[in-house]
């Protein structure tokens, strides 16, 4: 790829950025200040009603508040009823959110040796992880194919174009997967997890495009769930993403095609517009020669003319009509008045258009030469 090719795309990003800047900001930005304004009001109030307890020991306990919730502990609640989230199976997920680099931020190890080994898993992790991807995403590809296939053949027996059939099976793939992977999961995951149906999308969506931002995550509701809930979530992750790295496949192997015609279609373009400026030059250059031949004809037969008359007349025969030059016409033009006036001829060649040519006379029968040529 060009650099100029590489600039554009990337100023291109930089716009795109900047518009989604602005729009976040537009709608994101009021519902902070709103927040912030209704939490300082709370603690206002609570200050009011508890004089016992001062402002210093409010915000130690909001701080201690804030960093549970970093940690990924649910401060509400009492001990009787809260939920581990290093138990097996939210480890188990945890551990497949590294590899996936999903990364909700829910969970985090907070140890030295957590942190330690984290960055040794994940190095490890995520290129085994990128090999499991590729090859479920190849047998995705390959079953879906098959099933396109088969569309395609239902397709062929009626009057439809080969490159309508693979528009319309290439849709249905598409529509069958995003049932499949998004909305049936979101489905589940609004009734189970108690989201409405906005969240269990946005959920979905952003979990199969490994952005993972945490503020929703399966499992992390504070409700009981099965102990194989977690596994199945990631199995369901790994399978999604599969799908979805088999769709840009498909879409980088079509603009690969697209780009490849689109050269073809531009090389046929300059061949044919070559073609054609050497076919307009042939042309333009065989005319000119026509043109010239037909003129020089006719000042032949002019000329032939002239001197059968002038011959049956008894006249002195005079020089032969020739073509003019294209330069140094007057000259030319002067050259033969004077020789006209040595043979002491009385028709000198007339000036700005007369109707007297090399030595013609109308008084002398020559005119029926100058209706000849007309």
């Amino acid at each position: 790829m060009k650099w100029k090719t590489v600039s554009a795309i990337f100023f291109l990003v930089v716009l795109y950025l900047v518009m989604g800047a602005a729009v976040f900001r537009s709608l994101e930005q009021p519902h902070e200040s709103a927040q912030r304004l209704a939490i300082l009001t709370q603690k206002l109030e609570f200050l009011s009603r508890h004089s016992c307890v001062n402002q210093s020991q409010l915000e130690e306990l909001v701080k201690q508040v804030a960093s549970a919730i970093r940690s990924g502990v649910n401060p509400a609640g009492t001990l009787t009823n809260h939920s581990s989230l290093w138990d097996l199976s939210s480890a188990f997920f945890f551990a497949g959110t590294v590899i996936t680099t999903i990364g909700f931020g829910n969970t985090s190890p907070h140890t030295e040796g957590g942190r330690i080994f984290c960055i040794v898993y994940a190095l490890l992790g995520i290129p085994l992880f990128g090999f499991l991807l590729a090859g479920v995403g190849d047998q995705l590809g390959t079953i879906f194919g098959k099933g396109i296939a088969r569309v395609e053949r239902m397709f062929v027996h009626w009057d439809i174009s080969q490159t309508k059939i693979r528009v319309i099976s290439t849709l249905l793939f598409v529509l069958f997967g995003c049932l499949l992977f998004v909305a049936l999961p979101a489905a589940i995951f609004k009734h189970i997890e108690g989201w409405s149906a906005l969240e269990s999308l946005y959920f979905v969506v952003i979990t199969l495009t490994t952005i993972g931002f945490g503020d929703f995550v399966a499992g992390g509701s504070g409700i009981e769930y099965l102990d194989y809930y977690k596994p199945v979530v990631w199995f369901w992750i790994l399978v999604g993403l599969a799908y979805f790295a088999a769709i840009l496949s498909m879409i980088g192997d079509w603009l690969r095609v697209i780009s490849k015609r689109t050269k073809e279609e531009v090389g046929e373009i300059r061949a044919h517009a070559a073609e054609w400026t050497a076919n307009v030059s042939a042309e333009f250059k065989e005319t000119r020669r026509r043109v010239s031949v037909e003129i020089y004809d006719k000042f032949q037969r002019a000329a032939s003319i002239k001197r059968k008359l002038s011959t049956d007349l008894g006249f002195s025969p005079n020089p032969e009509l020739t073509l003019p030059r294209r330069t140094n016409f007057n000259d030319e033009r002067d050259k033969i008045e004077r020789e006209a006036g040595m043979q002491g001829l009385s028709t000198p060649l007339a000036r700005n258009g007369g109707s007297f040519m090399n030595g013609l006379d109308p008084e002398r029968g020559d005119i029926s030469v100058i209706e000849h040529l007309k």
